[in-house]
């Protein structure tokens, strides 16, 4: 039997291989670019790390607002993709790698912002406090912590009663806002957490600022 990581990596190499995915692939997120925007007047030129970064939507958008970005991702044809799509949008330059956010390989206090669009809710609650500490490890005290993930009003979980699924072969699980301050509050003050729930779509998008 496979493990979740190895059953994840198996979906998104099928999904990049296909092109048959239920995300968007150049449009980013309103909700991540208004914090972006925040962001790029709080800390100008600050070095932000896009982890699970897929094709590299939300990491162009952090460029355009004057942030030095790194995304990362485990699948080395969203790597290619995004470098293709930065060239493409213009962007300014931006460093693309292919890593895993359980192996960040960057030095301590590395980053002013890291950056999650949907990483966190393909790992299994066994795996947050490693998770965690990775974030921890590369993000400067007083840095930012922007995470967008499924909320229960996510098209798949709204008639389940457990908070997880796997879907060809790919884990997820939503998120309530009890949860996310459970998991983060000792290390974060939570300065924005809002739902997006328009149509079938559901996710909690938060800005924080990980406490000195």
């Amino acid at each position: 039997m496979l493990s979740a990581k190895k059953a994840n990596r198996r979906y998104f190499r099928q999904a990049y291989l296909t092109g048959r995915h239920g995300w968007e692939v150049e449009q980013p997120s309103i909700y991540a670019v208004k914090f972006l925007r925040r962001l790029g007047r709080i800390v100008p030129g600050g070095r932000l790390l896009d982890v699970g970064c897929g094709e590299g939507r939300h990491a162009i958008a952090a460029a355009k607002f004057g942030l030095k970005v790194t995304g990362i991702d485990f699948e080395p044809l969203a790597i290619k993709r995004a470098r293709r799509l930065a060239r493409a949008a213009g962007a300014a330059p931006i460093r693309f790698r292919q890593a895993d956010v359980f192996d960040l390989p960057f030095g301590p206090a590395r980053f002013d912002v890291v950056l999650d669009y949907g990483c966190l809710h393909h790992q299994r609650k066994a795996d947050w406090p490693a998770y965690k500490a990775g974030i921890l490890r590369v993000l400067k005290p007083g840095g930012f912590y922007v995470l967008s993930v499924f909320s229960r009003r996510f098209w798949m979980f709204r008639r389940r009663r457990r908070q997880w699924h796997v879907a060809q072969g790919a884990y997820l699980r939503c998120f309530t806002p009890r949860q996310i301050a459970a998991m983060f509050g000792r290390d974060f003050k939570i300065l924005k957490l809002t739902e997006e729930s328009s149509g079938p779509r559901g996710f909690w998008h938060a800005l924080m600022q990980r406490r000195r």
